[in-house]
């Protein structure tokens, strides 16, 4: 059980460095043309929006972040170094920090698939979102332990001998994963526009379908390693539980097909917003000669500063335990793990072994997990002309002493951008939860957007603890200039 464990977390860093938020696209989802895409960060973005119609066609993204191993940019970026020694890639592209801090992982994933919104008149706007999301959380893991995995129990490995013999713990470690179907109906309305002030909000419904979830939560963790092969356990206390869908969807048994329709909990969640705008200039912008409010540009920005706030995915889902899931308390004496076999589905063996060896604590069979709530708020200063410069945060706090619940990377973000009607350019710079740095940048060509919150830390930065990349193609409809077709109108004497 703990060798899969170790391998399951080490599986997790090297693929996510090798394969490259979710939640959102900092940089991009504030941009005044985000249209659909700034639903996901601010439910009221779609009211008094530049578009008639925006449509997303399809969109994906990945984000991975973690404190504890980083790669080493510069080796990354040597492609003769990269194709040398890209078979032994632990060793001499990975560097593992020696900080006492406790460690953490987090990976973020979605796929935005068709999601629209319309403009119904100058007050209203509605839209509809669809998203498959996935989380996964590693949190609190202690240094000692996080090393025994990194280096896999090594004899050899200097710090190892002085862990072996030692009875260490780890409480309150903490592993959760979640995937599942987001449907939204968003409403967003103009509440005022009295003057310099304008003000608006926005609420989005959604139903939740999840497909598939576990947990581990060891609030008491106490271990002792005699050696590489022998574990002793005290007193260990253990929540433990996954949906059945997960179980079948490991066991070989299972396609792409059922795994992505396999509904395992529903639920209702929703998402709040309010904005506002302080428009000093704003009879600026109306085209008529009595200024009258019924005749402002629909195709151009208006506000000198923009103020939101919203709260993100409040709810969350109850699911029922897989057959042989079980809570549980760990008490083994020199237990040779060598000797443990795993079948074909690893997690089915897992939980035979579990039951055999400790038994169950707790006969509940179901369990509650928390979607990941997040905090935001947004300042935007329009500069001059198609130039902006926004902060944002976004706060996504883990509960402590909650023993399932996925939660996003907390953010806090400053953006410049140049954003006209059809591109785009956009640099988030800022600080993540854990404290490190992020340099990126997004770029917006007409229907297309690509782009990275943390990207060009390959090129600042000496290590790399985490990249994300995400992209979407676009089906906008703006509004024109009336002045524009009034012109065009008038007839020729």
């Amino acid at each position: 059980m703990v060798r899969f464990a170790r391998r399951f977390i080490l599986f997790t860093f090297l693929v996510c460095f090798n394969f490259v938020n979710g939640q959102d696209i900092p940089g991009y989802n504030m941009s005044n043309y985000a249209g659909v895409s700034g639903i996901d960060l601010q439910p009221a973005c779609i009211a008094d929006m530049r578009y008639k119609f925006d449509m997303t066609i399809v969109g994906a993204g990945i984000d991975f972040n973690n404190n504890y191993v980083s790669a080493y940019s510069k080796y990354i970026l040597d492609q003769t170094m990269f194709q040398n020694y890209v078979g032994n890639f632990q060793q001499h592209f990975l560097s593992e920090s020696i900080s006492t801090d406790y460690k953490a992982v987090g990976l973020n994933a979605y796929v935005q698939l068709p999601s629209f919104a319309i403009t119904i008149d100058r007050n209203n706007s509605v839209g509809f979102t669809c998203r498959l999301r996935s989380l996964l959380n590693i949190d609190n893991l202690s240094p000692a332990l996080a090393h025994l995995m990194y280096t896999d129990l090594s004899p050899s490995d200097p710090q190892n001998q002085k862990y072996f013999g030692q009875t260490l713990n780890n409480n309150n470690f903490n592993i959760n994963q979640m995937s599942w179907w987001e449907y939204g109906i968003d409403y967003a309305h103009v509440i005022t526009r009295k003057g310099h002030h304008f003000l608006k909000f926005g609420v989005r419904a959604k139903l939740e379908a999840g497909l598939e979830a576990a947990y581990i939560y060891a609030s008491k963790f106490e271990f002792n390693w005699k050696n590489n092969d022998t574990l002793s356990l005290y007193n260990t206390v253990v929540k433990e539980g996954h949906t059945q869908t997960l179980v079948d969807d490991l066991s070989g048994n299972s396609n792409i097909g059922n795994a992505l329709t396999n509904v395992a909990a529903t639920s209702f969640a929703v998402d709040i917003g309010v904005v506002y705008e302080w428009r000093p200039d704003f009879y600026e912008w109306n085209f008529n000669s009595n200024r009258s409010y019924s005749s402002e540009r629909k195709d151009l920005t208006k506000y000198k500063i923009r103020l939101g706030a919203s709260i993100l995915d409040l709810g969350l889902m109850n699911f029922s335990k897989g057959d042989n899931a079980y809570d549980f308390v760990a008490n083994k004496n020199n237990w040779d793990v060598n000797a443990l076999t795993f079948g074909p589905n690893k997690l089915h063996s897992i939980d035979t072994m579990i039951t055999n060896n400790f038994g169950s604590s707790n006969s509940k069979r179901a369990f509650t997990f928390y979607l990941p709530t997040t905090f935001s708020f947004q300042f935007d200063y329009h500069i001059y002309k198609d130039l902006y410069l926004n902060f944002t945060s976004n706060t996504s706090p883990r509960w402590m002493n909650v023993a399932s619940q996925v939660h996003t990377l907390s953010y806090y973000v400053v953006t410049p951008r140049w954003d006209y009607k059809w591109f785009g350019v956009f640099l988030p710079m800022g600080i993540n939860g854990y404290g490190q740095p992020t340099f990126g940048a997004t770029v917006r060509l007409g229907p297309l957007i690509v782009g990275t919150s943390n990207g060009l830390n390959l090129l600042f930065a000496s290590n790399i603890y985490g990249i994300n990349a995400y992209a979407a193609i676009k089906v906008p409809i703006l509004y024109g200039n009336p002045l524009k077709r009034k012109k065009e109108s008038c007839p020729a004497f």
